[in-house]
């Protein structure tokens, strides 16, 4: 699966490992533990994090990806892009206006 680069804030080393970590499930399919992952890298204010965590329950994105069985919640995704975009990730304020025309 295709991650965009979204300019945001340096990150730190634990962060930087749990993003390559939830890549990587993302590559194989496997939004679930992708989830889990970025949301202890979210925990720690990575707004990359956020914005990533937001794509797996953004529909749009979901529906792009072709994914099967993962419901998503456009509340859930709305509120973690404005947080990715408040973080400084700009390509969040992109799909907060993606959502809202859905």
């Amino acid at each position: 699966m295709e991650q965009q680069a979204a300019t945001a804030a340096p990150i730190g080393p634990e962060a930087a490992r749990l993003l390559a970590r939830a890549s990587n499930l993302l590559g194989q399919g496997n939004i679930g533990a992708a989830r889990i992952v970025l949301e202890r890298a979210a925990e720690t204010g990575n707004a990359q994090a956020s914005f990533m965590l937001a794509e797996t329950y953004d529909p749009v994105i979901l529906s792009k990806w072709g994914t099967y069985g993962t419901r998503g919640e456009a509340t859930k995704a709305r509120d973690l892009y404005a947080k990715a975009h408040a973080g400084r990730v700009q390509e969040a304020m992109d799909r907060l206006n993606a959502l809202r025309r859905e």
